[in-house]
């Protein structure tokens, strides 16, 4: 049975995983009369979504925001807009027309996850133009007395928005902010994916949503992540550097794939005693050594 919270005024979450990441997706509600879901992740979740709106008496959505067009992210938006016709989908423009003619996007995800994808994940269909809302940087979406503002939040990717809901401080942060792992969630670390990812855009995003003085943190991988945001922020910021240093240095001293990959494991076993998977070393890896290339540093 699905287990629907709520974490904070009129705001639900719900997490669930699926066994092609091991990571768990967060999906968010917020409950007004104007429906909101956050993250709705990949198509494989939508009947998940619709049972959550059932237990909360939500009939419709007049929103579907995911933070960035990643399939783990907004996978499962076409299909929602399709069963929402009067929805918006909130999209940052960089993401437009990937979002209307997913053709690229399922491209690199058959790259990544592999051909048979949909298996796991369910089709990328494509939202309908009238549906889509292209969003601008500190724009406000009013949804009754609530007011969620759009930060444009790069780094991770190029199309990647943060949410923050000025009625309780709280920042829908995606994979801006790092990804919680370890126990209890309490380790962020970089979320690294190429062929985007660019350290330092991502530092400068961490420093903008700083000063937000967010009193909590809404993640999409790991769910929500305590209400200390300003530590939570600088932990984010010192393992993305530590980590793309191990990284540069390992490469700069000629290892191989084996020898960084041995290094960022032995650093995460010793430092927070935990095993990174080997999709996360993978994209973590490949995501820096890109980065790396495009900045002419090795």
């Amino acid at each position: 049975m699905l287990d629907v919270k709520e974490v904070a005024d009129r705001i639900y979450r719900f997490e669930t995983g699926l066994s092609v990441m091991t990571s768990l997706f967060t999906v968010y509600l917020i409950k007004e009369s104007q429906g909101v879901v956050i993250e709705p992740g990949p198509a494989a979740l939508v009947p998940r979504i619709q049972e959550a709106m059932k237990k909360l008496g939500m009939k419709d959505l007049a929103y579907i925001m995911p933070t960035h067009i990643h399939v783990d992210h907004a996978g499962g938006a076409g299909k929602l807009a399709q069963l929402f016709p009067t929805a918006k989908v909130v999209v940052h423009p960089a993401g437009v027309k990937h979002v209307v003619n997913p053709s690229r996007l399922i491209e690199s995800t058959r790259t990544v996850f592999g051909e048979d994808f949909e298996a796991g994940f369910g089709p990328i269909l494509p939202v309908p133009e009238s549906q889509i809302k292209a969003v601008e940087d500190g724009e406000i979406i009013r949804v009754d007395g609530r007011e969620l503002q759009i930060i444009y939040a790069p780094g991770h990717a190029p199309h990647h928005i943060a949410i923050f809901d000025r009625s309780v401080k709280g920042i829908f942060c995606g994979e801006a902010l790092g990804i919680p792992g370890g126990e209890g969630n309490r380790v962020l670390l970089p979320a690294v994916a190429p062929p985007s990812f660019d350290q330092e855009t991502y530092l400068e995003t961490m420093e903008k949503l700083r000063k937000l003085n967010a009193r909590i943190l809404f993640y999409a991988h790991g769910g929500v992540v305590g209400h200390d945001a300003d530590k939570l922020i600088t932990q984010a910021e010192e393992n993305t550097r530590i980590l793309g240093d191990i990284i540069l240095q390992a490469l700069r001293d000629g290892g191989t794939t084996e020898d960084v990959t041995r290094r960022i494991k032995e650093y995460a076993a010793r430092r927070f005693a935990m095993t990174l998977t080997d999709m996360d070393l993978a994209l973590t890896i490949g995501g820096y050594e890109v980065y790396y290339k495009k900045k002419g540093l090795i």
